[in-house]
C-alpha cells in the first residue's frame, strides 16, 4: 500500500478552536500526549479544550497545566444518547472547529455528538493499533464520521487501510516525537542520575520502563540475566513502572521470577516516574522487550537520551529502529537472543558509540515534538 506521510512544513497561519477528548482515567504516555499537544496548540494561538472525566488524574493534570477543561464521562461505549447529547452542547457552547480524538473507544460517542454540531470536524489520532476487522456496518457508519484518520507509523496506516473501511485519501501518517529541550542528555550525569534513584554507582545497568504488563515483556528481561551474570558479574536490572490500573498480579509474578531465578539481589523495581531523562542517564543499555509495540515513544527517549536501545522487532518500532545501525533489534520473547545482545553492547565499545550517535542523530532529526505538532496543524488547518 502506498506511503503518504504529512510532509514538515512551516506551521499554517489559520487558527482554530480545538477540543480534545480522552475519556480515560489512567495516566500514562498516551494521556500526557493528549495534554501536550493540547497545550502546544494553545502556545501556538490556537483555542485549546480538553474534554476529560470528571474527578479523573487527567483531568487533575490538565488543571494543573493551565489547560481548559470540560468534564464529562459516557457511561458505555456504544449507544450512550446521553452523553453524546452533553458532549454536543459542549462542542457547540465552545464553538469547536476540529475535535481530535485519542482512544479508539471514544469514536462512536464523538460520532453521535457530531450529528448535533454540523460544523464540527473529528479527526482521530491513532496510537494504538487494534489489528481487528472493523468493516462492519456499525464500524463502517461510525468512522465514516471522521474528517481525518491520523497515524503514527505506515505499518499503522496500513492496518487501518486492511481493517477498515477508511477511504486511503483520508488517513495520514504523523509521527509522534518528543520534547528535545527536555530530553537533553547535557543535562544530567550519570553519577548524579544514580545517586537520586539510589542505584549502584560501578554496576553495569540495564533498564526498562513501562506499565507493567505481560505484554511489555519485562520477564523476558529477567530470564535473560542468568547467562548474563556468568560473562557480566556486575550486571544490574531496573523494572520501572506501575502495574495496569485495576489489574495487580504481575509485579508480584515478577518478583516471584526472581526468587526462582536467584536474582533478587540484581533487580531493582521503581515506581512509574515523571523524571524520565533522568532515570535514562543511569542506564548503560534501554531495553524493550515488549511482545509487540504500536509505536515505542520510550525508545525515542532513549535514542534522543544517548542509550543504546535493544527493542524486539515487532510492531511499529522497526519504523524507528534500524538494526545495527540506531539500536538492536532481537525476536519477541527471545530471552537468549536479548541476553546475546546485551552482551555485544556491554563489550562492543565501538558499536556501542556508533549507535548512540546514529540514534541521537535520527532522534534530532525526526522526531522533534514541535515537528509533530506541525504536521498534525497541517491536517487539520486543512479540514
Amino acid at each position: 500500500m502506498d506511503r503518504k506521510v504529512i510532509s514538515r512544513v512551516s506551521r499554517p497561519p489559520i487558527h482554530k478552536r480545538i477540543a480534545f477528548v480522552c475519556f480515560s482515567r489512567s495516566l500514562g504516555g498516551l494521556e500526557l500526549t493528549t495534554l501536550r499537544l493540547a497545550k502546544a496548540m494553545r502556545e501556538r494561538g490556537h483555542v485549546a479544550l480538553v474534554i476529560v472525566p470528571t474527578s479523573s488524574p487527567l483531568q487533575r493534570r490538565a488543571m494543573e497545566m493551565g489547560i481548559s477543561v470540560e468534564a464529562l464521562e459516557p457511561r458505555w461505549k456504544y449507544g450512550d444518547l446521553v452523553a453524546a447529547i452533553r458532549l454536543g452542547r459542549v462542542f457547540r457552547k465552545n464553538r469547536i472547529d476540529v475535535v481530535v480524538l485519542v482512544q479508539s473507544k471514544d469514536i462512536h460517542v464523538a460520532s453521535l455528538a457530531s450529528l448535533m454540531s454540523s460544523n464540527t470536524k473529528l479527526v482521530f489520532y491513532q496510537q494504538m493499533d487494534s489489528g481487528y476487522n472493523k468493516r462492519d456496518i456499525l464500524h463502517t457508519w461510525v468512522y465514516s464520521r471522521l474528517s481525518r484518520w491520523i497515524s503514527l507509523t505506515n505499518g499503522m496506516r496500513n492496518s487501518v487501510l486492511t481493517f477498515t473501511r477508511m477511504p486511503g485519501e483520508s488517513v495520514d501518517v504523523v509521527p509522534l516525537g518528543i520534547d528535545l529541550q527536555q530530553f537533553n542528555p547535557a543535562k544530567y550525569t550519570r553519577s548524579q542520575a544514580r545517586t537520586f534513584f539510589r542505584l549502584p554507582q560501578h554496576d553495569r545497568i540495564v533498564g526498562v520502563l513501562g506499565r507493567l504488563d505481560p505484554q511489555k515483556g519485562q520477564e523476558v528481561l529477567l530470564r535473560a540475566v542468568p547467562a548474563l551474570t556468568r560473562k557480566h558479574p556486575n550486571i544490574h536490572i531496573i523494572i520501572a513502572g506501575d502495574e495496569t490500573a485495576g489489574e495487580p498480579g504481575y509485579k508480584a509474578r515478577l518478583e516471584n521470577i526472581c526468587r526462582t531465578l536467584s536474582i533478587e539481589k540484581r533487580v531493582t523495581f521503581l515506581p512509574f516516574t515523571n523524571d524520565v531523562p533522568r532515570l535514562m542517564t543511569a542506564l548503560d543499555i534501554f531495553v524493550l522487550p515488549s511482545y509487540s509495540e504500536t509505536y515505542g515513544l520510550v525508545v525515542i527517549e532513549a535514542m534522543a537520551m544517548k542509550r543504546p536501545v535493544i527493542a524486539t522487532n515487532a510492531g511499529g518500532v522497526p519504523e524507528i529502529i534500524t538494526n545495527g545501525e540506531t539500536g538492536l533489534l532481537v525476536p519477541p520473547r527471545d530471552s537468549d537472543a536479548l541476553s546475546g545482545a546485551i552482551h555485544s553492547l556491554l563489550t562492543n565499545v565501538r558499536l556501542r558509540s556508533r549507535i548512540i550517535r546514529s540514534a541521537r542523530s535520527r532522534a534530532l532529526d525526526r522526531y522533534d515534538f514541535n515537528l509533530s505538532v506541525d504536521m498534525l496543524l497541517r491536517v487539520i488547518s486543512a479540514l
